[in-house]
């Protein structure tokens, strides 16, 4: 397999997680944690090698390994892998182009990225319809072994498997038999009425609310339960990353069904309403080895492996509550951005730019929700993007859009 964004807490659990299930991995790819990275290579040995960050080319020891630089390079690298299965964990609206590259080349994609969904998910699905119906629209076998709704439902998840636990629980609860097209078993899907999907609420969930609005970096950075990177642990603490989970959601599964709640415990991760109106829940402890192992090797993966175990006592820690939109205002947008997926261009180009300026605390925290739902106000009745070069376009007009917004609170503070 091939690990892109291996320096990453994913990337390192990935390695991890190949070295108990025997998988070589082939090829790596990393931003700029060079000296990891080199600890890596002499690990697992790859063939290939790539860094995105072409200053620090000088500093890499590849061994005996073919070294790719930049984002070029690890799209040239992915063509020169015999590998059919590519993690791609590549943080933020940068890892779109891999996921893309990785189903050109008709290989599986382990997403870890929730922008590829989140900006492309419309180009993702009809590259995926274009190569389902190239492959199977003769192959008289496979169509009649499928009913209309299981073709519905399947092609998506023959291509891509999510690996957020949200996503990778609501795959486990629908499908029939465990097991994934991904691993050349067919999988067909439990009906259902609605999805849902949990929150942890982040660092300021139980933060007073007069003071939510000039909460510090480090008040945000401060994760009740997740040590993550700063990048997520802010997006936890607006509600952003439940949004784009939505999204991710929506193009997976394809249904605007699809809700949230706060789960205090983080035990449950997701839970699935069937049509008999009975609820399922995915809970165990959080392990992104889980999601991980089956996006690997799902076979191998239910008959091996395994995670920490919860015990009763567990069960008295879960907490469900509803998304208040008082201390969580960007929420209100979730019916609107799945009304109009789009958006999510928007709101990622939006949010990646008042992050950024949070973290060199050049804004306050309550900017990066305003300035987002301001975008989304003025993008409301936008065209959706038909082609990659129109959402690069759509991009650039919502990082201008924020950059006004930003000027005017800057004025007023």
């Amino acid at each position: 397999m091939v690990i892109l964004g291996s320096t990453g807490s994913i990337g390192i659990n990935a390695q991890k997680v190949a070295k108990q299930l025997h998988i070589e991995i082939e090829a790596l790819a990393c931003g700029g944690n060079i000296t990891l990275f080199n600890e890596q290579i002499k690990a697992c040995k790859p063939k290939f090698v790539a860094i995105a960050d072409e200053t620090k080319l000088d500093l890499l020891q590849p061994q005996d390994s073919i070294v790719f630089v930049g984002d070029d390079g690890i799209c040239a690298m992915l063509e020169a892998c015999q590998s059919q299965k590519i993690l791609n964990a590549v943080v933020g609206y940068a890892g779109l182009r891999f996921s893309l590259k990785t189903l050109d080349l008709d290989k599986k994609l382990i997403l870890a990225n929730k922008e590829s969904l989140v900006v492309a998910g419309h180009l993702i699905t009809q590259k995926i319809h274009a190569s389902y119906a190239l492959k199977h629209i003769t192959s008289n076998n496979y169509q009649n072994n499928l009913t209309a709704e299981h073709k519905k439902q399947n092609y998506i998840l023959e291509h891509i498997f999510p690996i957020d636990s949200e996503h990778f629980s609501l795959w486990s609860l629908l499908t029939l038999d465990g097991c994934s097209h991904f691993d050349k078993s067919p999988t067909y899907y439990k009906a259902f009425q609605n999805l849902y999907i949990t929150a942890s609420g982040g660092a300021l969930r139980d933060f007073p609310l007069n003071k939510i609005p000039y909460a510090t970096l480090h008040d945000v950075l401060q994760h009740p339960t997740w040590n993550m990177g700063q990048k997520i642990t802010i997006d936890s603490a607006t509600l952003v990353n439940k949004l784009y989970e939505v999204l991710e959601a929506y193009w997976l599964f394809q249904t605007k069904n699809i809700h949230a709640l706060i789960e205090r415990s983080s035990l449950i991760h997701a839970f699935v309403e069937y049509n008999d109106n009975a609820l399922c829940a995915h809970i165990s402890h959080a392990d992104m080895c889980l999601p991980l192992a089956y996006g690997m090797d799902t076979l191998q993966a239910k008959k091996h492996f395994h995670i920490t175990p919860l015990c009763i006592n567990d069960f008295m820690k879960i907490n469900l509550q509803p998304i208040d939109t008082m201390r969580y205002p960007l929420w209100a947008y979730k019916d609107l951005l799945l009304e109009k997926p789009h958006l999510g261009i928007a709101l990622n180009a939006s949010n990646e730019l008042t992050q950024k300026l949070f973290l060199q605390e050049k804004i306050p925290f309550y900017a990066l929700s305003q300035v987002n739902m301001q975008v989304l106000d003025k993008l409301m009745h936008s065209n959706p993007p038909a082609t990659f070069d129109c959402i690069l376009a759509y991009r650039q007009e919502a990082i201008a859009l924020s950059n006004f917004f930003i000027k005017n609170i800057a004025q007023k503070e």
